[in-house]
């Protein structure tokens, strides 16, 4: 019974120490910074530009919230391919995981640690976007115009979050290339997974399955019209479809928990050419 509470403690001790290495590695990268400027300028143009061209704030802060939050998705991508497109792949192609074999740490606490190392810095990234948010609001509408949704569309925007990271790790370890790794995993977030979506609409079936469409609730909790549109070229009726709550958080949290297990289980499995 001492010998696994050691162990235990030997593992948390070691998978500290990688999380604290990784987010030391990510700050001399300039990583850290370039994601603070993105989630500073991004919601901080929404209110500069109306401001410089004399343009009207949106007539209620829900609508604001919808419009300015609808690109924290793009942050919560851009920053899982800065902190996590190389965080396996990296060791691999530049011989590094060489230099765990003669020493008594697991890989699994190396890997388990570069994820919570990337978990930390997109939960900071999207607080931040989120707090100049709430101050932009309050400033433009008063303190007493904040809509309580948003707090829970904080809360779903993490949980996208930990989804995205997790396929974002979960190509990492299968791919050895640092830019395969990445781009293959910014690319199936930003374009492919959006674009079957797409085509699933247009074919009338709801893609409740795909996690880009769940992210939808982020800003959806704040009130979207459901109801039938227009394709622009063959003028047919579709569907637009709303994700269901209950259903979108399910599928966010199943992508969370399958893509990390098995990138965990991949990346201790592979081998060091």
């Amino acid at each position: 019974m001492a010998s696994l509470k050691t162990a235990i403690m030997e593992d948390f001790s070691h998978t500290y120490a990688s999380m604290k290495f990784e987010m030391q590695k990510h700050r001399k990268r300039k990583r850290i910074v370039i994601g603070l400027l993105l989630a500073t300028a991004v919601p901080v143009l929404f209110y500069i530009i109306p401001k410089l061209w004399d343009v009207p704030f949106m007539g209620a802060p829900g609508l604001f919230l919808s419009t300015n939050l609808s690109f924290v998705n793009i942050l919560i991508i851009i920053s899982s391919a800065l902190f996590a497109g190389d965080a396996v792949s990296g060791e691999f192609e530049r011989k590094t995981a060489l230099l765990t074999f003669p020493t008594p740490q697991r890989r699994i606490s190396i890997f388990v640690g570069k994820y919570c190392a990337a978990l930390i810095a997109i939960t900071g990234l999207v607080s931040l976007y989120y707090l100049i948010t709430m101050v932009e609001v309050m400033v433009i509408y008063g303190i007493n115009s904040m809509p309580h949704q948003l707090f829970t569309s904080y809360l779903l925007a993490l949980l996208y979050g930990c989804s995205v990271l997790s396929l974002t790790f979960f190509f990492s370890s299968i791919l050895r290339g640092v830019v395969s790794s990445t781009l293959m995993g910014f690319v199936t977030l930003i374009w492919i997974l959006p674009v079957l979506s797409m085509l699933l609409v247009v074919a009338r079936v709801e893609p409740w399955f795909i996690v880009t469409y769940t992210r939808g609730l982020i800003t959806t909790v704040f009130g979207a019209p459901v109801g039938t549109g227009m394709t622009p070229p063959e003028r047919m009726m579709f569907t637009l479809y709303q994700p269901d709550f209950t259903i979108g958080v399910a599928v966010m949290a199943v992508y969370a928990l399958l893509f990390f297990i098995s990138s965990i289980v991949l990346a201790n499995r592979k081998d060091v050419e």
